[in-house]
């Protein structure tokens, strides 16, 4: 069993989003030990941990995450789905603004090697 402090020495996250994964259901402690109560982690909870932050990085809402974690795999795959598909329209909203502020900076470009 692990302490709040070594596993957010092992993990990289912060107490603050610990205590908030806890508050929202996402990830429980595995037991409170002792007269003040102390978060204890064990290993499940602690790979549950690992893999809520690999779907961070892919890019995953907190509500997807937890769909994915406590869902069959008809819902894990919707989902996931769902997620790619979001993600696909962020970046082709952001390819477009890439192009605008490239076609913005040709103009700045143009106007100061073409002084009128």
């Amino acid at each position: 069993m692990e302490t709040v402090k070594d596993v957010c020495r092992a993990t990289g996250v912060t107490r603050k989003r610990l205590f908030y994964y806890d508050r929202i259901g996402l990830l429980k402690p595995t037991k409170r030990v002792g007269p003040q109560k102390t978060k204890m982690y064990g290993p499940k909870a602690i790979e549950r941990l690992r893999l809520i932050l690999l779907y961070q990085k892919a890019g995953l809402r907190l509500s997807e995450i937890e769909k994915i974690l406590d869902g069959d795999d008809e819902s894990k795959a919707d989902c996931l789905l769902s997620a790619l598909a979001r993600l696909k329209k962020q970046a082709d909203e952001i390819e477009q603004q890439i192009s605008f502020a490239r076609q913005l900076l040709n103009t700045i470009d143009d106007k100061q090697n073409n002084p009128e």
